[in-house]
């Protein structure tokens, strides 16, 4: 077991208290024993400790905690993740090539890779090196995955899909389906326009379980780097997403959007068709974008407002009833006066 010293130093962090002291584990606050290490969310340093029994904390530097056993880092939460994965480190689903995967000919497999229990691979597809395709992964002709990618079980990536480094997708992810395009003719029958672009994911993105992202008509549909979608999140055809963007669960991204670097969106938050969002926007949880949002600011509400103002529509609005038996109220007394 490594010592709270060592803890310390893989951290980057300032050691305060018993640095021989043996931690076993990373634990939640409230969970945390005599041989554990849990972290303190920056601003709670004035919380009521009293309570807490774990060995050692994380926290935050230039914080007013008082604690036997201490190690003070510039960002708690990076440090608890950093020690998350050194307890506990990746172990691959599968190790070589299931005898049952289904791997075309033509297919290029880097070193390492690996290739569970009825995944198939298509035609000219390419893996980078140390890749994991898990369980019945379908990977389509023409693809190309990075080195280190992890493919969880049940995703399917379609057709010339490019996708880069360190990239992870979660099951039942679908990557590539067409574009919801579609003309009708004179008696109004839908009719479907090929889908014959392509699908973009740049280096070290994260694709949430049952999420889809379409191709375009005949364009690309972009993820640029480090971007991370949740769960059930949809991305339409032709859509563009800056890098270091973040997408809560349930939303729905409708074609040829743009959505800028930095950007974090909550849950259930639908955006219409060919709209700009710019870098650094927040979006509050069930907001429906109508239009573009050329500025950085945090918006809320259906159609879309800056925070503020939406905040006090909703006052309005809660006090409408209220209103509405004053001005009926003025009204028979107007009408009073002018019977007299």
């Amino acid at each position: 077991m490594p010592s709270l010293k060592e803890i310390a130093d893989l951290i980057g962090g300032e050691l305060h208290g018993d640095g021989g002291l043996e931690i076993g584990a990373v634990q939640a606050l409230h969970r945390a024993g005599p041989g554990d290490i849990a972290f303190l969310a920056r601003g709670k340093e004035g919380a009521d400790l009293s309570g807490v029994r774990a060995g050692a904390l994380i926290a935050a530097r230039g914080g007013d905690v008082a604690y036997a056993n201490l190690v003070l880092v510039d960002a708690p939460r990076l440090a608890f993740a950093q020690l998350l994965e050194h307890f506990h480190p990746r172990v691959p689903f599968w190790i070589g090539v299931a005898a049952n995967a289904s791997i075309a000919a033509t297919a290029e497999l880097g070193a390492g890779v690996s290739v569970g229990p009825f995944a198939s691979i298509g035609e000219g597809a390419r893996i980078g090196a140390g890749s994991e395709i898990h369980a019945g992964v379908a990977v389509y002709r023409g693809v190309t995955i990075g080195r280190d990618c992890l493919i969880y079980a049940n995703a399917v990536i379609r057709e010339n899909v490019e996708i880069g480094d360190r990239v992870i997708i979660h099951p039942g992810a679908v990557i590539g389906a067409d574009g919801f395009g579609f003309d009708r003719t004179a008696e109004g029958t839908a009719v479907k326009v090929p889908q014959v672009g392509r699908v973009i994911i740049g280096d070290g993105c994260e694709i949430g379980a049952n999420t889809c992202i379409d191709r375009s008509t005949i364009e690309e549909t972009v993820l640029e780097a480090n971007v991370k979608l949740d769960n059930l999140v949809q991305v339409g055809h032709n859509v563009r997403i800056g890098r270091d963007t973040a997408i809560s669960a349930q939303t729905g991204i409708s074609g040829s959007t743009r959505i800028g670097a930095g950007v974090i969106m909550g849950g259930q938050v639908g955006v219409a068709d060919h709209v700009e969002i710019a870098d650094g926007v927040m979006v509050a949880a069930k907001t429906g974008i109508t239009g573009s949002v050329r500025e950085k600011m945090i918006v809320a509400g259906i159609p879309h407002q800056e925070i503020g103002e939406w905040r006090r529509s909703m006052v309005l609005a809660r006090n409408l009833a209220a209103m509405r038996e004053k001005l009926r109220l003025l009204e028979r007394k107007i009408k009073e006066m002018e019977e007299k």
